[in-house]
């Protein structure tokens, strides 16, 4: 009855629909050469067994000295397929080897083993092939202790960035200690959503206990189940595969590792689920997803609680509970807030307080002021609504809006599911509650928070490419190449921080506000990073720094006409070496021994000041005398003597930095150097060229914003890097679309000197690393000290 089911994916739509479509050539070929893909995901800190030799050759045999091996290790074909050629090696007795099986082997038998491996006999292609030795996987006690003479591993089908099934593979006695289900191992399905053992299944047919008296399964916890799925997902970021199934183990020691991936997957995960796989494929066509982290909270969603989803299927309606979490849709982005259903109540009702700071209410098309309703749009479960709402006061204590009867026609609500969304908001802070706490506001334990939640956002370090150089290499290989970047993985999980900012306090105070403005800010930028390579990143880029205009590009594009070539003094140029010598005498002039100049390399800037008191170096630049007068200008006597400044604050945020502080930063280094070094802004080149690159890149191609600015006159090298900086967060810099961070040095350096200009204090802008148009808050805060260190 089962195989009659519509949804199960047979191997020809699995190859016609997915494998083919989805996996291009070569990354298929990447995940059938298991040495590239275990060094290229170690590479980027996906975890896999320790790699201990590798014999490529026939001739190599004979000289191989096995006793330099460790007592236990495995035997593989390099691009073996469905376990053949596996031989995993527990122990060692006098010249005899013994494997998972217990069988004994001798050293002429896996002599013979690894010849039969050169020679093809275990390829996918029957072609001549590598056998390596790797790390022996002792298996967790959990697991370990359901298996039978071999290790057992997780597979888990992955498209879309989406866990959609997944199922334990337990090697058996038949199966000879190998996980492979046509082998006679035991396959045992596994709910995505708990990640709790289901059904099981041996030779396609569904048991009750497993073999070898190793009991029943059923209802198990599998550990990790988290850190399994997220490597599962990314794993299939990294390769550019898009439907793949990974094959991870657990070690007793080091927990999740990677054993191999492949790209054309096997079917029986449907029998060990009795889930028609094709179906779930087809339920997440077009869902976006940004990253693993949200790939797999979708998937649990989606494909969690079996009985819900046999409900849904039947009645096409989805089950909530009584309070669910609603999902508001912006132009900007989304936000989520605590909704109670309320059937007896006809239309649904947003607060009117969290529709005021959310900016709902400042859209005139979609607010009527008379009638004080709303159009709103907004997700409950997977469901996208579109609905026109009151916009009342609700003294409900923790909800943000009731969802009436008019909206809830395609729900069923299951009155126990409350329990699990209120233990989950329960963790949350409430804005409206947040700004109750007008006396009771622990400001140092609010400045710990943020910070600690701002330290982990690194925004600069999760738009700069890890492939840079060779795509940069293309591009000038072919000037109509735009580049594909690859980006590092987000360290960090966004609704979890998204979720600690929801829970710090702030008030109506100059304080509270300044605090206030830099959770938003954070909120920001955590949307920019899951919004990379789609159209919402540029809007909330430019939320964030701004944008430049018409006019802005077309005043660039005359002054950098005016430009003439440096005509350099000195000949001799600095290596990196010589530079930080040159930066440690100045900070030693100011007395500042804890900060140390590092050379650093795969930097995208020249010269930058870091975190925790480092000023890096690019690795390979060379800088003439004069570019190191105007570095120290910027870099040291502006953005570290304001950070040390801020240091001496009673609150840690003025040395991080206030919400929007680098549009001061970034302008008052650009003053400095024009005061002290007599260079003047206008004739500042790179400055001018981000503001014409991000203003063409809204609009234009990477390699079409490069070719206006070298027909401006801009020198290749920096044309590309202004490009660079205006395209990174977008995976293909073919789109419009841009990074508008850079145009801060320009609309900065022109909002410092208008306050210098109208009577402004120099010194008021080293108090710490703020935004000049918080000043006179900041000036209100108590305790609040004046800058000591000036240049």
């Amino acid at each position: 009855m089962f195989l009659k089911n519509k949804g199960i994916l047979g191997i020809n739509a699995r190859n016609l629909l997915y494998t083919r479509p989805y996996n291009p050539k070569k990354a298929v070929k990447l995940a059938d050469d298991k040495i590239r893909t275990k060094k290229f995901l170690s590479a980027r800190g996906i975890p896999v067994p320790k790699l201990y030799a590798i014999i490529r050759e026939n001739s190599e045999v004979d000289k191989f000295d096995f006793n330099a091996l460790p007592n236990s290790f495995v035997i593989k074909p390099n691009q073996g397929f469905g376990g053949e050629g596996i031989i995993p090696i527990v122990g060692k007795t006098g010249e005899h080897y013994i494997t998972a099986s217990n069988r004994k082997l001798s050293k002429e038998d896996l002599v013979a083993h690894i010849k039969d491996i050169l020679d093809g006999r275990y390829s996918i292609t029957n072609v001549a092939d590598y056998a390596f030795f790797e790390q022996f996987i002792v298996a967790d006690d959990v697991l370990g202790k359901y298996s039978c003479g071999g290790l057992p591993d997780i597979r888990v089908v992955v498209h879309n960035l989406i866990p959609v099934m997944a199922m334990l593979r337990l090697p058996t006695k038949e199966s000879e200690g190998k996980a492979n289900l046509h082998m006679g191992a035991v396959g045992v399905g596994i709910d995505i959503a708990k990640g709790e053992t289901t059904f099981c299944t041996h030779r396609d047919r569904i048991i009750d206990t497993l073999p070898d008296n190793m009991g029943d399964i059923r209802g198990m916890k599998i550990p990790y189940w988290d850190e399994i799925l997220e490597i599962s997902s990314k794993v299939q970021l990294i390769t550019n595969l898009g439907y793949l199934a990974a094959d991870i183990c657990i070690d007793k020691n080091s927990g999740p590792v990677l054993l191999e991936i492949n790209a054309r997957a096997g079917l029986a995960v449907q029998i060990a689920n009795l889930a028609p796989l094709r179906r779930r494929l087809e339920r997440i066509e077009g869902v976006r997803v940004t990253t693993p982290a949200k790939g797999v909270r979708i998937a649990k969603d989606m494909f969690g609680n079996v009985v819900e989803k046999e409900i849904r299927s039947l009645s096409g309606k989805h089950i909530i509970g009584a309070e669910e979490v609603a999902e508001v849709i912006q132009k900007t982005g989304t936000f989520r807030v605590k909704a109670k259903l309320d059937p007896l109540k006809k239309v649904s009702v947003i607060d009117e307080e969290t529709a005021l700071n959310a900016g709902l209410l400042d859209n005139t098309e979609d607010y009527d002021d008379e009638k004080s309703t709303l159009k709103l749009k907004f997700l409950l479960k997977d469901k996208r609504l579109q609905t026109v709402v009151d916009v009342e006061k609700i003294s409900d204590k923790g909800y943000k809006m009731i969802i009436g009867r008019r909206d809830l026609k395609d729900f069923l609500i299951d009155p126990q599911e409350q329990e699990e969304t209120s233990e989950k908001w329960g963790r949350e802070a409430k804005k409206s509650e947040q700004k109750s706490y007008t006396s009771s506001v622990n400001f140092i334990e609010t400045d710990q928070q943020i910070n600690k939640i701002d330290s982990k956002i690194k925004l600069l370090f999760h738009v700069r490419p890890i492939n840079l150089e060779e795509e940069k290499k293309k591009f000038f290989g072919n000037r109509l190449y735009n580049p594909k970047f690859e980006y590092p993985q987000l360290k960090f999980d966004p609704l979890e921080l998204t979720e600690e900012l929801q829970k710090i306090k702030t008030d109506d105070s100059p304080l509270g506000r300044i605090y206030e403005e830099k959770k938003q800010e954070i909120f920001k930028k955590i949307r920019l990073l899951e919004s990379m390579d789609e159209e919402e990143f540029t809007k909330i880029s430019i939320d964030l720094y701004g944008k430049p205009t018409k006019e802005d590009k077309e005043r660039c594009i005359e002054l950098l006409k005016k430009i003439r070539p440096l005509n350099e003094e000195e000949s001799y140029k600095y290596n990196p070496e010589e530079v930080r010598a040159e930066f440690e005498k100045v900070l030693e002039s100011y007395n500042m021994d804890d900060w140390r100049v590092k050379i650093k390399e795969g930097m995208v800037a020249d010269c930058v000041v870091g975190k925790n008191n480092r000023l890096f170096i690019k690795e390979g630049v060379e800088f003439t005398k004069r570019r190191i007068k105007a570095l120290t200008v910027h870099e040291i006597e502006t953005h570290i003597l304001t950070a040390e400044n801020g240091k001496k604050q009673p609150y840690e945020i003025f040395s991080r930095g206030t919400a929007n502080y680098l549009e001061t930063q970034e302008g008052l280094a650009m003053y400095n150097v024009e005061q002290q070094r007599g260079e003047p802004f206008e004739e500042n080149l790179k400055a001018l060229g981000h503001v014409i690159c991000i203003y063409e890149s809204l609009n234009f191609s990477f390699s079409e914003v490069f070719d206006k600015l070298i027909k401006l006159g801009v020198e290749e090298e920096q044309a590309f890097r202004s490009c660079l900086k205006a395209k990174r967060g977008f995976y293909d810099t073919s789109k419009k679309g841009a990074f508008t961070k850079d145009y801060i040095y320009y609309k900065g350096y022109y909002t410092v000197k208008n306050f210098i200009e109208s009577g402004g204090q120099l010194e008021d802008l080293y108090i710490g690393k703020i935004n000049l148009q918080d000043l006179e808050k900041i000036k209100a805060i108590p305790g609040i000290i004046p800058p000591r260190i000036l240049p």
